[in-house]
């Protein structure tokens, strides 16, 4: 509740300060308009130069309001990206957080109930995640590990799984910047787009990075509902152009189940 006060306390200081430019900036006008004025009906020299100078005053001054404004404008806008990245961060941890109470849960559970058995095989899985998130954060860009973790937190019918086997930087490859976070984008926006869920229903995508001698491979496979022939028509349309930058390798398609590979060659 103070973080929302303080946030509210400090979008009115800038409503004022807004104002108070924006009121300066007429008065500065008004000062103009009078210099023009007087340059056009007054005769003497002196008094034109007096009038000259008013005028370059006045213009100087309104552009450093107009500077000043725009930097308000500016801190206020990252001011609130901040704040929502702040957000998107907490939502991660406080994911992450759940994960690891449900896993504790569990392995109580077996111990209480001393099914000894199932403690080696359940450990084995949770060591394996660990390795996998380890992997996630080591895929050597930033954005796309921040896309990855917020997708996870933040879908809530479409369950996505990134599987890193090895550890692998994909920061590190010679494929054109960015290529690879922006195919990523583009491919789980269309699947999401033609998903085909009922109340209840969810469905699964995962993510499998193949690093190979000449290219980077990048393997979807979706389980769940989907309109078939529109999704298979939207993927052919956004991906199958030859350019030299990645290429539709494989796509096949399933009653809820479609499998899209994309090759992205090295530029050596």
């Amino acid at each position: 509740m103070i973080y929302w006060m303080n946030g509210y306390k400090a979008g009115e200081r800038g409503e004022r300060i807004m104002k108070q430019l924006g009121s300066a900036q007429v008065y500065v006008l008004a000062l103009v308009l009078i210099g023009l004025t007087g340059l056009l009906v007054t005769e003497p020299w002196i008094i034109r130069v007096a009038f000259l100078l008013i005028i370059l005053v006045s213009g100087y001054t309104a552009w450093r309001l107009q500077v000043s404004r725009m930097e308000e404008k500016w801190r206020s806008t990252l001011k609130q990206q901040e704040q929502e990245d702040h957000l998107k961060l907490i939502a991660v941890v406080n994911r992450l957080r759940h994960d690891w109470m449900n896993d504790t849960q569990i392995l109580f559970g077996y111990i209480q109930m001393k099914k000894f058995d199932n403690l080696r095989p359940y450990m084995e899985k949770i060591k394996m995640t660990m390795q996998q998130e380890s992997n996630l954060s080591k895929l050597g860009i930033p954005s796309f590990i921040a896309y990855l973790l917020q997708f996870r937190v933040q879908s809530k019918t479409l369950e996505l799984n990134v599987e890193v086997e090895q550890e692998v930087n994909l920061g590190q490859l010679p494929i054109s910047h960015g290529l690879i976070e922006r195919l990523v984008r583009q491919v789980v926006a269309c699947i999401q787009e033609h998903t085909a869920f009922e109340e209840g229903e969810s469905g699964t995508l995962s993510l499998e990075f193949d690093v190979q001698e000449d290219g980077l491979l990048l393997d979807f496979v979706y389980q769940g509902p989907y309109n078939r022939e529109q999704l298979e028509q939207s993927v052919l349309a956004r991906f199958s152009s030859k350019g030299s930058q990645y290429l539709l390798e494989n796509d096949d398609w399933h009653e809820e189940e479609a499998s899209v590979t994309l090759r992205l060659p090295f530029h050596i």
